[in-house]
């Protein structure tokens, strides 16, 4: 898949939409989702993500009750060596509004982004439209993959 090729050797903000696609196998991206969480099993591709991605992906399963689903969230999240989840503190909060003020983002995207570009990442996976309006990190929105 060319979009792995440019992504190895990086480091890759993880937003919530692929995890979930990925983690409750939701096609059509689960599919294209399995070889770039294969290469960050095998340390090919290193990812970060923040403290928000680890919430919204557990209300569902929470709500659910869903013991299960909650612990592959959290196996994967919290056991990938090559998966960082990034803390929300003062400096992050401080960036998040500056996001929010010039951009307009909701709080949790602007969180999203704050992080993503706090930490360095080259590239951004997505399926939100709305962080195009970005240039640096580069974008990746998983419709367009």
């Amino acid at each position: 898949m060319e979009f792995l090729e440019q992504l190895e050797g990086n480091l890759v903000f993880l937003d919530t939409a692929p995890l979930i696609y990925f983690v409750e196998e939701r096609e059509p991206y689960a599919t294209l989702l399995t070889p770039f969480f294969e290469s960050v099993d095998a340390g090919k591709i290193r990812v970060c993500t923040s403290t928000i991605t680890y919430a919204e992906a557990l209300v569902f399963p929470c709500r659910q009750e869903n013991q299960d689903l909650i612990e592959r969230y959290e196996t994967l999240l919290l056991e990938t060596p090559s998966l960082t989840i990034v803390p929300f503190n003062l400096k992050l909060a401080k960036q998040t509004a500056e996001i929010r003020a010039q951009h307009g983002l909701k709080t949790p995207d602007a969180i999203q982004w704050a992080t993503a570009t706090r930490y360095g990442v080259k590239f951004f996976l997505t399926n939100d439209r709305s962080f195009q309006r970005f240039s640096e990190p580069h974008v990746l929105v998983m419709e367009d993959l």
